[in-house]
């Protein structure tokens, strides 16, 4: 890369409009913020950590479950690349072994290939000439839905083995509802049937729903209207302080808590059937959380670990269950070719 003056140029341009966005002096404090936040949308509490007794008593003896999935890909370009999924379900039960379900995905495998065209034909029909659908971006959902179905799996394989006490899932409720719906349904029934529950931690909050609900308050500024969630909570929180939605949305109990120093936000997700145990449970994430960490619960870095597939196991894998030949021919990328 050439660190030219003009790139300096324009670095210092882009920091001095981002600095003007979010340090304008016509921007709410933390405290108006605050007061805005509790008329209009939620309430702030603090959490308390458990104590050892106070965790046996929230367990029951039972094991607290970590679920998270891994996706890697060999090749780069479509239809030319081969996907393997997989996704864990692990129990803070050292005596259990995890539960694992894996998934391998290409476009040149003729199922996929079909149900590439399934789909984008559905898809453009619906969408008509001016938002044409590209086989590219259905294979990218397909991939996605195809994991959020893995983790939802090995969730609902946890409780049918297991039992567990709370199933904690690496990400929001959101995303299982909507690209694994049928699995998700069947999840939730098993999971109220047999008092389960289902906490989804999400740690990169993506949702605008702050904004966009105080976006018409006559004292919330221009400035910040178009600010997403992660970008308000920001430094609002103190370390232990939570945030609740005072309304349910697509079934779901959702909040923001700080349990670390970061100043940044986590989300919280629980199922609106299960909601009065939402401080509890929060408590419980707090409590697994270390406090100079990333502000997510360690069982869960510990699962992410484990399932995780790096590109080096991913190599390895190929080379040793893919033909050399049919390798160089569908997958191999010329750029790995290159000297720098």
């Amino acid at each position: 890369m050439l660190f030219t003056e003009e790139l300096k140029s324009l670095l210092k341009d882009s920091n001095t409009k981002l600095r003007e966005k979010y340090e304008s002096q016509s921007n709410l404090s933390n405290d108006k913020l605050k007061q805005l936040i509790s008329s209009k949308i939620g309430k702030f509490i603090n959490l308390t950590q458990l104590n050892d007794l106070e965790l046996k008593n929230f367990s029951k003896d039972k094991a607290i479950v970590g679920v998270d999935g891994s996706v890697n890909t060999q090749g780069k370009i479509y239809p030319h690349y081969i996907t393997l999924l997989q996704a864990l379900a692990k129990s803070t039960d050292r005596k259990q072994s995890g539960v694992i379900r894996q998934q391998i995905f290409s476009p040149l495998i003729e199922d996929d290939k079909r149900n590439i065209i399934k789909k984008l034909s559905i898809a453009n029909n619906q969408e008509g000439e001016d938002n044409r659908v590209y086989a590219q971006e259905v294979a990218g959902k397909i991939k996605s839905s195809l994991l959020a179905s893995l983790e939802v799996l090995v969730a609902k394989d946890s409780i049918l083995k297991w039992n567990p006490t709370l199933v904690m899932m690496d990400g929001s409720l959101t995303r299982y509802q909507n690209q694994a719906e049928k699995e998700w349904e069947e999840l939730v029934e098993i999971a109220l049937d047999r008092d389960v529950i289902i906490v989804g931690v999400i740690e990169e909050i993506g949702t605008h729903d702050l904004s966009l609900t105080l976006g018409d308050e006559n004292d919330f500024p221009t400035n910040m209207k178009d600010m997403y969630d992660r970008e308000l909570m920001f430094g609002l929180l103190d370390l232990g302080e939570m945030m609740i939605f005072d309304n349910v949305k697509d079934g779901l109990k959702k909040s923001f808590a700080r349990i670390s120093n970061d100043p940044g936000v986590i989300g919280i997700d629980l199922l609106k059937e299960q909601e009065d145990s939402l401080e509890l449970v929060s408590n419980l994430v707090y409590s697994l959380t270390p406090k100079d960490g990333r502000g997510i619960p360690i069982w869960l870095d510990i699962v992410d670990e484990e399932v995780r597939i790096s590109n080096k196991m991913m190599e390895m894998i190929i080379d040793n269950y893919l033909d050399p030949r049919l390798k160089q021919r569908l997958f191999y990328s010329k750029r790995s070719d290159r000297v720098y």
